[in-house]
């Protein structure tokens, strides 16, 4: 039964669907057959049978036998095949040229965006899916964080960010309000392999000096910042949080902010990792 499983999902690789392959196999194994026997033998409706023997021969996979009282339908070999492949390899050429060509198109065409763009965003899925944009970062992400943002998107997502985050050779640095929680979360987070960034890239403002809510990321000409009610109950994989966030993509109101986290970088105090 596996070793079936095996030859149908092989089949459906090479471009035809479940029940095409299902029949092209049955046949391949089999004495030629008519459409009413593979019909009561396969348990599948006439109609079908006589749709899919039909896209079967029209692919070059299924002849036709013409006997005194009936019609048989036989497999060809497998080699027969070896066309599909060859227009599947010739379609996955052009696809990665039109690819190529698109995504050349679209980078000057972002390159010349002149207005500003905002973008929102709501749960978990809308906060992963704006925490992997930051990966289109050119070096550096800075921002603000409460940190705990695992509970919300999830230990699995979390950690195909941080691998990601490695690879690209990106670096953030982030500033935080001491308090008991946050401290919590980054004494817990901040360790190989589960968090991209070394306490010498995280420091601190009282929050009567700063107050921090959520996660706000700044990268190239991006502001992006989401928000998500503090809960004292974990939540791994990102259910019962209500989020919102927003993307706002400026040159000149991004440089503000950045001009405005440096200062306030200046003034923050470094993390000492031997202390919680």
């Amino acid at each position: 039964m596996s070793d079936n499983h095996d030859k149908i999902s092989n089949l459906q690789i090479l471009g035809l669907n479940s029940l095409e392959a299902e029949l092209y196999l049955y046949l391949a194994e089999n004495p030629p057959q008519t459409a009413l026997t593979l019909s009561r033998t396969l348990a599948i409706p006439r109609t079908s049978i006589y749709d899919t023997l039909a896209r079967l021969t029209s692919k070059g996979l299924v002849t036709t036998l013409l006997r005194a009282k009936s019609t048989q339908y036989q497999a060809v070999p497998p080699s027969a095949l070896e066309p599909l492949v060859h227009r599947m390899t010739d379609q996955l050429a052009q696809m990665t040229t039109a690819f190529a060509e698109l995504q050349s198109q679209l980078k000057r065409r972002v390159g010349e965006l002149k207005n500003t763009e905002v973008r929102y965003y709501q749960g978990p899925e809308g906060m992963r899916q704006m925490i992997w944009n930051c990966l289109r970062a050119k070096k550096e992400i800075v921002g603000y964080s409460v940190f705990g943002r695992v509970e919300v998107v999830g230990l699995p997502f979390q950690k195909r960010f941080v691998s990601e985050f490695s690879t690209r050779n990106l670096t953030d640095r982030v500033i935080a309000s001491p308090t008991s929680r946050t401290l919590d979360y980054i004494f817990k987070d901040v360790k190989p392999g589960f968090h991209q960034m070394s306490f010498q890239n995280i420091r601190t403002l009282p929050q009567d000096k700063l107050f921090i809510a959520g996660d706000t990321m700044i990268y190239n000409d991006v502001y992006a910042v989401s928000y998500w009610p503090v809960s004292p109950k974990p939540a791994e994989g990102g259910q019962g949080h209500e989020v919102v966030g927003v993307e706002i993509e400026n040159p000149d109101f991004v440089k503000h902010e950045y001009s405005i986290f440096e200062l306030l970088w200046k003034l923050a105090k470094p993390i000492s990792p031997k202390k919680k």
